[in-house]
């Protein structure tokens, strides 16, 4: 294994986080105290995680929306967990919340609410790269729904054309909203042979396994790094409705009770006790630890000063200049 031991208990603190603070956001809606709308990636955490630990500093990643723990854990627990509940004091001034979030400091998104477009915009800042030179690549996330936008399929020529060093991942969790992927959106079995008609290479791999999405990624990294953009196409399940408050009529329970036999954090935990990279012990007190920081972060940010309708309504604000 090419990862320390102290690097694999610390993917196992992200994924914990992950869960966990997708949960917390379940538990405060239910209380009524909870401002906005939230889509929740409870199932698919390990996609998200693993790819964070593989971009390095020069990297740049334009995740979809649905990455609560992505955007936290790169960007600060607290300072984006009061982004995404709307106070002034967050990342973009609670303007943004986490489906428009822009921390270019970071090197993350710009997110965007409108399919198809986070995946334009990150190939924008990919042929700035190759503009000016920069080291390093942009990671670009793509759920399996946005994929049959017709503007990622123009996107995906120019970064084959003009050989961006691009890493373009696809989510694949075989539902678009309320609409099954696999013949009815997309006769295609695997969505990477898309990449095929615009000369990307690419592969499938496991989502729910954190070390083989990191693994995959990196590999996929160290490519677009020398100007070979590529796909990478990584399969999971998404527990809950598209949206909090969904209930996901439209799917078949058996779905979701199948998916969690391959919960990620489950395969994980077995992964490290039975490899002796951890003890039952050691992986308690990282959860416990993980706990107190999420209670911590959203007790800071429910606290703060709600945003005053000057603010919100603030042309300085809202446009750009």
């Amino acid at each position: 294994m090419k990862y320390s031991n102290s690097e694999l208990l610390k993917m196992y603190g992200q994924l914990y986080f992950g869960r966990n603070y997708e949960l917390k956001i379940t538990e405060k809606l239910a209380t009524g105290k909870l401002p906005g709308f939230y889509h929740l990636a409870v199932g698919q955490e390990a996609i998200q995680l693993g790819i964070m630990n593989a971009i390095g500093s020069e990297d740049w990643i334009v995740p979809h929306p649905r990455c609560h723990p992505l955007f936290a854990l790169h960007c600060g627990i607290k300072e984006f967990t009061a982004e995404m509940i709307g106070k002034s004091e967050g990342l973009n001034g609670g303007m943004a919340s986490y489906v428009h979030l822009y921390v270019p400091e970071k090197k993350i998104g710009p997110s965007n609410g409108v399919m198809g477009e986070n995946q334009a915009l990150g190939v924008g800042i990919a042929l700035g790269y190759k503009m000016d030179k920069k080291k390093g690549a942009v990671v670009i996330g793509i759920g399996d729904g946005s994929f049959q936008e017709g503007v990622v399929s123009e996107v995906m020529n120019m970064a084959a054309i003009y050989n961006l060093p691009i890493v373009f991942y696809i989510e694949s969790n075989n539902i678009a909203i309320s609409t099954p992927i696999h013949g009815v959106a997309s006769r295609l079995t695997k969505m990477v042979e898309k990449g095929k008609a615009f000369g990307l290479e690419g592969a499938t791999y496991d989502g729910n396994n954190i070390i083989e999405v990191r693994e995959t990624m990196e590999a996929a990294l160290e490519k677009a790094r020398r100007g070979e953009p590529n796909i990478v196409e990584y399969t999971t399940t998404r527990w809950r409705g598209h949206f909090e408050g969904d209930p996901a009529l439209y799917r078949d329970p058996k779905v979701v009770e199948e998916a969690k036999k391959d919960d990620p954090i489950l395969k994980y935990q077995k992964y490290l006790l039975e490899n002796g990279y951890a003890t039952e012990e050691q992986l308690r007190a990282i959860e416990k630890e993980q706990d107190e920081i999420i209670n911590e972060a959203f007790e800071y940010a429910m606290n703060l000063p709600d945003t005053t309708p000057g603010n919100v309504i603030n042309p300085d604000l809202v446009y750009a200049k």
